[in-house]
């Protein structure tokens, strides 16, 4: 498919050249066009740390806590070179990613990876996955779960809500480091029919976009959550959307807009393997 050539979904690997422990290396970093969020402000997003076997190459993804227990990320964000990855660890309550004495932080093995059954690497379709933690998570001010979709409003296009993005991802066009500290960027959300223009119409119905610009997921953002702000002017309450997709194979959606996999098509799902009541 013509896609495919011209965008990659892969994970972020990480080496010794990835890593940027000095905040000045992030300081444009992407999110691109981004902005440091206020800390613990995403008290649900996620950081993902996998490999294949325990000296496999380290993979890189965002995810978010849907409940004390599961979290949703993308697919393809179980998988190295085609291969699964059977050694994941979840970074919870995180900020500054390399701060490892953190207030609030906590670190927990995933002890099981659920992948949507129809997933498809060839079209993106489906890029979807539940990771159960191999402890249940205690709530606290650093670390709580992101409300899914209403099924009230599961027939929602969303398109021209302002969405936010988050995430770790790479700084830049041919930078090799993850951002040092979690950061976001105020998108909206965009007509899947415009989308789909932006891809070749290539797009499968499984998607949902979000557009600013310059402004786009990069790569290590991968996995991560797209979320909106919905209800009463009084009582608006933050709701997951999107879960980030594939990027460019240059390492930044720019100009283009970003892709999510549409997380309410796929409540039923979500209930019937976490057991989670959804109304």
């Amino acid at each position: 498919m013509l896609l495919k050539f011209i965008y990659l979904c892969s994970v972020f690997v990480l080496s010794a050249s990835t890593l940027c422990e000095d905040d000045n290396c992030g300081r444009n970093a992407r999110i691109a066009g981004g902005q440091i969020t206020e800390p613990n402000s995403r008290p649900y997003q996620l950081a993902l740390y996998s490999r294949v076997g325990t000296t496999g190459e380290l993979g890189f993804c965002g995810a978010s806590l849907i409940n004390q227990e599961w979290v949703l990320t993308a697919a393809h964000c179980c998988f190295h070179n085609g291969e699964e990855v059977n050694h994941v660890q979840a970074i919870l309550g995180a900020h500054s990613l390399y701060d490892r004495y953190e207030n609030g932080r906590r670190v927990v093995n995933v002890a099981e990876l659920i992948i949507h059954p129809a997933w498809d690497p060839e079209t993106f379709a489906n890029d979807i996955a539940l990771l159960r933690l191999a402890n249940v998570i205690q709530i606290t001010d650093t670390i709580s779960p992101v409300l899914l979709p209403y099924r009230s409003i599961s027939a929602f296009n969303f398109a021209g809500f302002g969405t936010v993005v988050s995430g770790w991802g790479i700084a830049a066009e041919g930078v090799t480091f993850v951002a040092p500290t979690l950061r976001e960027k105020l998108m909206t959300v965009v007509t899947d029919q415009l989308c789909n223009g932006s891809y070749f119409f290539q797009l499968p119905q499984t998607t949902v976009c979000a557009f600013h610009g310059s402004a786009g997921t990069c790569k290590g953002d991968n996995g991560g959550p797209m979320t909106i702000l919905y209800g009463p002017e009084d009582e608006k309450e933050e709701i997951l959307i999107g879960v980030a997709s594939f990027v460019s194979s240059g390492g930044c959606n720019d100009n283009v807009p970003s892709v999510f996999t549409r997380v309410q098509l796929y409540l039923d799902w979500i209930s019937e393997v976490t057991g989670m009541q959804l109304p």
